[in-house]
């Protein structure tokens, strides 16, 4: 039997924007999932979950309800919520799809009304928020721009940094932004759901990114048993092609990449923003 065969729910990748979404969506590819829009065969279901895709497919919706679910992170965008289970009735067995979904009590019994299975995969807020800067202004393979890029292009890195950290408007894209500490514990609480498998990118990423290969077995063997497919050597013996440098969203993949990616002016201020955060996740300040 193939691990096609075994993956036959669909699937909710969901994170933090880069938090190893990348990693995690190769995972599971090993195990025979693949994304939802490889065959495009349905061209109303947005690419992703996130603020500029799913506002694409919606920006002209003029009516709604009550019970809305907000979708990217930086800045929120409410969905009806029979729009969003009307979305992923359309996603076909054995399919993921990548999400930016902050927690809500509403997403969990649509997941399971429709057989989906949830997985989180989080990652060291210093790390997130280093890699994030420069994602802003290259989104690399992406299919699009990101929508704070020219309001990016006008700031100086330290000025990046904060406008992160504290929020703010941007002006060019005509949106409010979260604090980035509002935005991470929106997304933190998954941790508290009992339906969500919560994966850390640092126990994924392997020897290639700094981590260690026996935490990304261990990791692999939870994703299986989730995903209710039996772990084995076949599966162990690819878990080299998790770490991607190829992949859409790959910058440089590193636990302690962030570090040569901020002003070293500005490490002291991060670390010190971050404290909380890191404390509050179960990530050691070093």
């Amino acid at each position: 039997m193939s691990y096609t065969e075994l993956a036959a729910k669909r699937l909710l990748i969901n994170s933090l924007p880069k938090s190893g979404t990348h990693l995690l969506a190769k995972s599971v590819e090993i195990l025979g999932y693949r994304e939802h829009f490889e065959d495009r065969e349905v061209q109303e279901v947005p690419l992703f979950f996130n603020y500029r895709e799913v506002k694409k497919r919606i920006e002209h919706q003029t009516q709604f309800s009550q019970q809305q679910i907000s979708i990217g992170a930086l800045t929120p965008y409410y969905v009806d919520l029979a729009i969003v289970r009307h979305w992923l009735t359309l996603i076909a067995q054995k399919q993921y799809i990548l999400g930016h979904i902050p927690w809500t009590p509403l997403l969990t019994p649509i997941l399971q009304e429709l057989n989906y299975q949830h997985i989180f995969i989080i990652r060291d807020p210093r790390a997130v928020i280093a890699s994030s800067i420069p994602f802003v202004l290259d989104t690399g393979k992406m299919p699009a721009r990101h929508f704070l890029e020219e309001d990016f292009k006008s700031m100086s890195p330290s000025q990046r940094l904060d406008f992160i950290l504290v929020g703010g408007y941007g002006a060019k894209a005509g949106v409010e932004i979260r604090n980035f500490a509002e935005v991470f514990r929106s997304m933190l609480a998954w941790s508290q759901e009992q339906n969500c498998l919560f994966i850390r990118f640092e126990d994924l990423v392997g020897e290639q990114g700094g981590g260690k290969s026996e935490k990304q077995r261990e990791t692999m063997e939870k994703i299986c048993h989730h995903l209710d497919i039996p772990f084995s050597e076949t599966i162990a013996s690819q878990l080299g092609e998790i770490y991607n440098p190829s992949a859409r969203t790959f910058r440089m993949g590193k636990i302690d990449g962030w570090k040569d990616s901020i002003e070293p002016a500005d490490i002291e201020k991060l670390n010190t923003y971050c404290q909380p955060l890191c404390q509050e996740a179960g990530y050691e300040m070093y």
